[in-house]
């Protein structure tokens, strides 16, 4: 803060070389001011699009949303950062200059995200190979000996969602060529500048609208899948909920509160009824209720026998705000007398809370929230309390749910406000760098430097979802990475495209464009295989260098461009 309030001061008393929110600065300034503004920009960006991926999570909280979150809102609002540089980047009165800086963002981030973050994913869930040649996801020890990075023995499963939006992947490339075939023909010395944009314009419209037509095609696909307990999109809303719960955004009674609403009859049918009965999307329902509730169960199960007894029981209901009546509670969950409880028995007694008319009674008692620590031999067991956050411990369902939402909307509109402020002059400053360093560079920079302030986010995510090691886990962070290729294909092109049309600029992208698409068709080839092993994440991962050589040699060997 005292660096960015340095620089105001100095743009205010400076106004004659004032070029937006900081002193303008030219490849003739020095590097120190140059790489300072940069940076600072960057980090800017990168926490704008942090706070749009965090704002549209929360919204898979609302149940009301989550399936049109999950497979609309994530997928858009996670190009917006990648959009708003290539926009940017051509509304300068230098537009076919500059907008290199967002040819190269574009081809960033398709690119990085393909590779890097492949390869993490493979490094962080990879497990034992067997003799067949499968994944050991159903083992007791899934990497063994522990750290074991044998590049042949060990790796990773892939489902068919990922072979699916691979085909994707590559079909939505195809707009490429649209303009890419004339500008072949017509990028030529013989023909001039004004002639090669009159011929190349036509194509650029059809490009655009090929771009929204795919656009629009993906987002139907993703939207008539979201309500299917075996998409992606279901398991980010189940994920995200498990999350808030844990870190005590969000009560049991407030994540089920969809469940209740949808065995509730419009016309007055009683809570009973409703669950003897079915519902519309009652199967969904249960299914995203189980996978919410299982961690919790591995959670309390403290000795993990899978079952719970008493003592364990004890924390669940300390967490729900019953703990004087556990023994009662507890006789009533073990309806086979048992003396544990199965799951399937937590599941019933779980659902018996969402479905609790006096919700807004008990979430009041839930001051804290208490976990129990299995001991060592011979030690004390040990209860912890963690103080649930003010704004929400005493609220109901419902109240939670419309903070939620505030928080959300919150997010999402101030990560996008400063995306929509901070992209034109990081652009200007990743072109700045380009021509200090050569005519050619911005390309380069922007290549190298643009991804690490709009993608980082999911390249950590990719990462840290992989790492459960399970093949849900492992499908849903490598389609992730599928999915934002998708959206660069249309969403982004489709803007890139715009500006060709609106400000006549030239196709004068041959090198990129068969960069991008190599690479792309070679990691869609590489998606249909059934198992990833260590090895082939190392082959992916030359992909990333493979496409800055493929652009150099094109323009540098052969005069393309």
């Amino acid at each position: 803060m005292e660096i960015l309030g340095t620089m105001l001061a100095a743009n205010a008393s400076e106004p004659e070389d004032s070029g937006g929110l900081f002193p303008e600065l030219t490849p003739a300034d020095a590097w120190a001011p140059v790489l300072m503004q940069t940076a600072l920009y960057g980090y800017v960006l990168f926490v704008a699009a942090n706070m749009i991926g965090d704002g549209a999570e929360l919204l898979l909280l609302v149940p009301a949303y989550a399936g049109l979150v999950g497979s609309i809102v994530l997928p858009i609002l996670g190009a917006v950062p990648d959009g708003m540089m290539v926009l940017c980047s051509g509304l300068g009165p230098d537009a076919q200059e500059q907008v290199k800086v967002g040819v190269g963002a574009l081809a960033g981030s398709t690119i990085m995200l393909l590779t890097l973050p492949w390869f993490l994913s493979i490094v962080a869930g990879r497990v034992n190979i067997d003799s067949s040649g499968s994944p050991t996801y159903k083992a007791s020890e899934k990497l063994s000996p522990p750290g074991n990075k044998n590049l042949f023995k060990t790796g990773v499963g892939i489902g068919g969602a990922i072979h699916q939006n691979a085909k994707m992947m590559i079909f939505t490339s195809t707009t490429y060529l649209i303009i890419q075939g004339p500008a072949f023909m017509v990028d030529t010395p013989d023909n001039s500048a004004e002639y090669q944009a009159a011929v190349e314009n036509p194509f650029a419209w059809g490009g655009l609208l090929a771009s929204i037509l795919w656009f629009v095609y993906y987002l139907y696909r993703s939207a008539s899948d979201c309500d299917s307990p075996d998409t992606t999109h279901h398991d980010k809303i189940v994920m995200a909920t498990v999350k808030s719960i844990k870190d005590n955004r969000l009560t049991l009674r407030g994540a089920m509160v969809q469940f209740r609403t949808s065995a509730l009859d419009p016309r007055g049918r009683s809570l009973e009824q409703g669950l003897l009965t079915t519902w519309p999307g009652a199967d969904v329902d249960v299914q995203k209720l189980c996978g919410v509730l299982k961690p919790f169960y591995k959670k309390y199960d403290g000795n993990g026998d899978g079952k719970i007894d008493r003592t364990e029981f004890s924390c669940i209901l300390n967490d729900l705000g019953e703990s004087k009546k556990n023994d009662k509670i507890f006789e009533c969950a073990d309806a086979d007398g048992s003396g544990y409880i199965s799951f399937e028995e937590f599941a019933a007694c779980m659902i018996a809370f969402a479905m609790n008319a006096d919700g807004k009674t008990n979430a009041q008692k839930a001051g804290a929230v208490s976990v129990k620590k299995e001991a060592s031999a011979g030690e004390e067991e040990e209860e912890e309390e963690e103080d649930m956050p003010e704004d929400l411990a005493n609220l109901d369902p419902a109240e939670q749910q419309r903070r939620i939402k505030q928080r959300a909307f919150y997010n999402m509109g101030l990560g996008t406000a400063l995306v929509l402020v901070f992209s034109d002059p990081m652009c200007d400053m990743l072109s700045v760098i380009g021509q200090k360093i050569s005519p050619s560079a911005p390309f380069y920079v922007s290549f190298a430097v643009a991804p690490l302030a709009s993608n980082a986010s999911e390249l950590v995510s990719a990462m840290k979802l992989a790492s459960k090691r399970t093949m849900k886990s492992m499908v849903n962070s490598l389609s992730t990475l599928e999915g934002a290729a998708i959206m660069n294909n249309t969403f982004c092109l489709g803007i890139f495209l715009l500006l060709i049309v609106w400000k006549g600029l030239l196709w004068q992208f041959s090198a990129e464009t068969i960069s991008i698409l190599t690479i792309e068709v070679l990691v869609g080839i590489m998606a249909m295989k059934k198992v990833h092993r260590l090895i082939d994440g190392i082959i992916i991962l030359c992909f990333y260098p493979l496409a800055v050589v493929i652009v150099y040699l094109l323009e540098n060997m052969l005069g393309l461009d």
